[in-house]
Parts: C-alpha cells; structure tokens; sequence
C-alpha cells in the first residue's frame, strides 16, 4: 500500500471516528435536557392521569363480573327410545371383523421411441485407441505388454 493509500485512509478512519463522537455526545446532551425539563408538576399530572384511568378500567371490569349471562333454557324432555332387539350370540358382536384387504394398482410404464434423424454416428477408426499418444515410456510396447502398432 501506498504512502498517499495510507495517509487517505488514516483521514477517513478518523473523520467516521470523530462524526461518532459528536453522535454519541448529541444523544447524551438530548437526554439530559429531557430529564431536567421533567418537573414534579408534570409527573403528578401524568400520574393523575393514569390513576384515573385504571379507575374506569376497575369500574368497568366490576360492572361486567357483577353482570350475569341468562339461564339456559330447560332441557326437552324426549320419549324413551327402544333398544334393538338383542342378538342370539354376543360373541359375534363383539368379535373383531378383519379389515378389508387392499389392492394396489400401478399404472403402466410408458415407453416412447423417438429415431434419430440423419445418420449415426458410428464411425470407426482404423487406429486403435492409446492413452499414451503413441509413446511410451518402456521401449515401444503398451500397457498391457504388447507391442504397439506402427513398428
């Protein structure tokens, strides 16, 4: 870095240092002159109007618990129902019935062939296909230990 680099960075640094200073002393200053301007007179009034305030909200919530919801109406009284008739055996009643069995069906798969349109590209090469570009290292033979082509 720079000497000139430097010395600009050291300016803006100290420039953001000093407009935080004069921020942080604004905001303190601003919230002395709040509380100083607070007198007694106003915090009795402030309290005055609180207190009279939570008085209607007592009174109303006493109206409204000594208020009572109507009484229910009576209950119809129905006939008796019969009972069905009872079966021979209780045992089937209470025998648990099997669930019914369930059968999963799959949709066929779908297939679809589409041919490639103009020729394949299925040409072949006359050279043999080597890793090594045709060089190698042992003398001219190939990986697998025989000798490669073109001698």
């Amino acid at each position: 870095m720079s000497r000139l680099h430097s010395t600009l960075l050291a300016l803006v640094l100290g420039a953001a240092a000093i407009a935080g200073l004069f921020a942080a002393v604004q905001t303190v200053r601003l919230g002395q002159k709040t509380s100083a301007q607070t007198s007694t007179r106003a915090a009795a009034r402030d309290l005055a109007f609180r207190q009279a305030r939570l008085t209607r909200w007592s009174r109303s919530l006493q109206e409204a618990r000594a208020k009572r919801p109507p009484a229910l109406p009576k209950i119809p009284k129905f006939a008796p129902l019969e009972s069905p008739p009872a079966t021979a055996s209780p045992v089937a009643q209470t025998a648990p019935t099997a669930p019914p069995k369930v059968t999963y069906a799959r949709r066929q798969t779908v297939v679809e062939y589409r041919h490639a349109t103009g020729s394949p590209s299925t040409a072949t090469t006359s050279a043999a296909w080597s890793d090594d570009g045709g060089q190698s290292d042992d003398g001219g033979s190939s990986d697998d230990g025989s000798p490669s082509g073109g001698d």
